[in-house]
């Protein structure tokens, strides 16, 4: 199915609209790890225990990407982002107040779901309703992304873990997203279904490739966000919030690497790109084992990831055309966290704090694996 809107509708609006969006997105997608030792204490659970509420979170993400396409044929994309914001500021109530764990795992799936849904609307909405400046604007919007991964982990880091109170203010912010929408003018067109394109069918397998990459990658940019305070809090002795606070450094140099990679996305082809940014994050990865190193080297990791999805992307929609490719990638991409935060929990709980940068370098060379792969098969 296509997922494009055929027209522009109100575009300053829209663009308040993708501020606030992915400024929620943001705030959202980072906020679970800084929060996982205060959660385990609070349930009575070491690190593989709660790690599921990881893997429920991003299995949510995938259900609501998933749902996003299926709906993109009936609903417009602002009917579809009205739903996913009513759907987050569910999840965060849910999850604030959450009195056990098992209620816990069913608020995260459903904050996930929310997030799955409102992030590939808003960046298929935004990428066709500005014409020849739609990329430009999705990069300037999204980056409200990065602001929000950054204030993010501040925020539970001086609450001292307690990701209480930063939740309501998601909440809060999605409750102001719905109002946007609602103000939207009318006249923002609806979305038409139509059959994946033949270029696509025949492409499957290069298309699994692909997912399985970005799969990894996720894995690896997710459980870093999800890891680092447990690794940084059990190695160097730190308290939760000062830990928390330090995990921002690798958000921060996450979104300056995006502002770097923008120059030099004009200047080296994608597939290079992706492969040398890849390279220097798993030097960067097996520095953050040495516990003097952990927080300069995951600040370098997030320097080196940055590029490595939007530009992966691009090199996707090149070689495999097509409005369905992005939807099954996104959705293929959030199952990545689904299957490693468990991984990472157990050998953490097995091995100690060290597992876990060994691990994400561990997932880090099969992504370089299957970009290999992938690039002997293209020749690029």
């Amino acid at each position: 199915m296509t997922l494009n809107a055929t027209a522009p509708s109100a575009p300053r609006h829209l663009a308040t609209i993708g501020l606030i969006g992915f400024f929620l997105l943001g705030l959202i997608y980072p906020i679970l790890g800084p929060s996982m030792p205060r959660l385990g204490e609070q349930f009575g659970l070491r690190a593989s225990g709660v790690s599921w509420l990881l893997s429920a979170n991003s299995l949510g993400a995938f259900c609501g990407v998933i749902l996003a396409g299926l709906l993109a044929g009936r609903l417009s994309p602002q009917q579809r982002s009205l739903t996913a914001a009513t759907v987050v500021a569910a999840g965060c109530l849910g999850l604030a107040f959450a009195p056990s764990f098992a209620l816990a795992l069913l608020a995260a799936a459903m904050l996930g779901v929310g997030f799955g849904m409102l992030d590939l609307t808003l960046n298929v909405w935004i990428s066709s309703s500005y014409g020849n400046r739609s990329a430009a604007m999705l990069n300037l919007l999204s980056a409200s992304f990065g602001v929000g991964a950054v204030l993010a982990p501040l925020a539970v880091g001086l609450a001292d873990g307690d990701f209480q109170l930063p939740l309501l203010v998601c909440g809060a912010l999605a409750a102001a997203l719905l109002l946007a929408l609602l103000l939207l003018p009318t006249g923002t067109p609806q979305v038409a279904a139509s059959p994946a394109p033949p270029s696509l069918r025949s492409s499957y397998p290069l298309l699994g490739g692909f997912i399985l990459f970005f799969m990894a990658y996720v894995a690896v940019e997710g459980g870093v966000g999800a890891w680092e305070v447990t690794h940084l809090q059990a190695t160097l002795g730190l308290a939760t919030g000062t830990a928390a606070q330090l995990s921002a450094l690798f958000w921060i140099s996450f979104t300056v690497g995006r502002l770097i990679s923008a120059p030099l996305a004009l200047r080296v082809p994608p597939a290079r790109l992706v492969t040398a940014a890849l390279l220097l994050a798993a030097g960067s990865l097996a520095l953050a084992a040495v516990p003097s190193l952990a927080v300069l080297a995951y600040a370098l990791t997030g320097l080196f990831l940055a590029p490595v999805f939007t530009t992966g992307l691009v090199w996707m929609t090149r070689v495999l055309p097509g409005s369905q490719a992005p939807t099954l990638v996104f959705a293929g991409a959030f199952l990545g966290p689904v299957l490693a935060a468990p991984m990472i929990g157990t050998l953490r709980d097995t091995f100690g704090p060290t597992a876990i940068p060994l691990s994400l370098l561990g997932i880090t060379v099969l992504a370089l694996a299957l970009l290999g792969g992938l690039r002997l098969k293209l020749r690029t």
